[in-house]
């Protein structure tokens, strides 16, 4: 039986529906490994409660589920990442009251929320604050966008992506920030095993960005890293074909889990 709570301050706001998430779970008297999504959106939207199918199936296959909200564009990408940040810090704390283990806890982030999860795992200045080693286990990037976002916004063709204002009120108009807030750039920094998924029709930019990656960490045998390409899956439905519990890539994400 899957159990839910739900709209949980995982900061001092409490008021702040941007910065509440919901657990899904099935027994409290188990030490199970966690899964944190972040979904995406572009910055632009997104909300926990649509991707409830993934906290329900990923329950029934053994995990505990965390789904968490974060702000969106206007808000600067250093903020979200600070909330970011601080909703995983909410899981390492409480999340043994709801049956999960706080040392094993893999973040899965689709498109938007790839970005998000590889810049709180990569760059060490986001779990700092808390005088705590990065709590992070493993990673799991779903047609992550936005790895590179220097190298992205620098293309004369990235001013004909639907959502470039978005990206600009975001990241804002300066490259140098573009750098700092691109995960690429602190891929030195990653120790933990990555799990990374691609569909066969996403953007270029996602299997150029995705696959360097996966590169970087292969050759540099630096961490344990994993790579499949989904075939016939385009960008939306890497995650929206995961409403069916199925779905071939429950089988390779929990493979992956089991096997770190």
């Amino acid at each position: 039986m899957v159990h839910e709570e739900r709209d949980i301050s995982y900061t001092s706001d409490t008021q702040n529906e941007r910065n509440k998430l919901d657990v899904y779970y099935s027994n409290k008297d188990f030490q199970r490994d966690v899964l944190v999504f972040a979904f995406g959106g572009a910055w632009e939207s997104g909300a926990k409660g649509t991707y409830r199918f993934i906290g329900r199936n990923f329950v029934r296959r053994g995990l505990v589920t965390v789904i968490f909200n974060y702000s969106l564009s206007p808000t600067p990408i250093y903020r979200i990442a600070q909330e970011g940040a601080a909703a995983v810090m909410w899981v390492y704390t409480n999340i043994i009251n709801y049956g999960g283990n706080p040392n094993r806890i893999f973040l899965m982030g689709h498109s938007a929320g790839g970005h998000l999860i590889e810049l709180i795992n990569s760059d060490r200045r986001f779990f700092s604050p808390y005088r705590i080693e990065n709590p992070i286990y493993g990673i799991i990037l779903l047609d992550a966008f936005g790895l590179d976002m220097y190298q992205y916004l620098s293309q004369p063709s990235s001013r004909n992506d639907r959502y470039y204002n978005t990206f600009i009120q975001v990241f804002s108009n300066d490259p140098q920030i573009w750098k700092r807030a691109s995960p690429m750039r602190y891929w030195r920094n990653i120790r933990n095993p990555h799990l990374i998924l691609v569909g066969e029709r996403t953007y270029p930019s996602i299997q150029q960005h995705n696959r360097l990656l996966y590169g970087k960490l292969r050759s540099s045998q630096q961490a344990p890293v994993e790579f499949y390409e989904i075939p016939r899956r385009n960008h939306r439905e890497m995650v929206i074909y995961m409403f069916f519990s199925g779905n071939e890539q429950y089988d390779i994400i929990l493979n992956f889990i089991k096997s770190y």
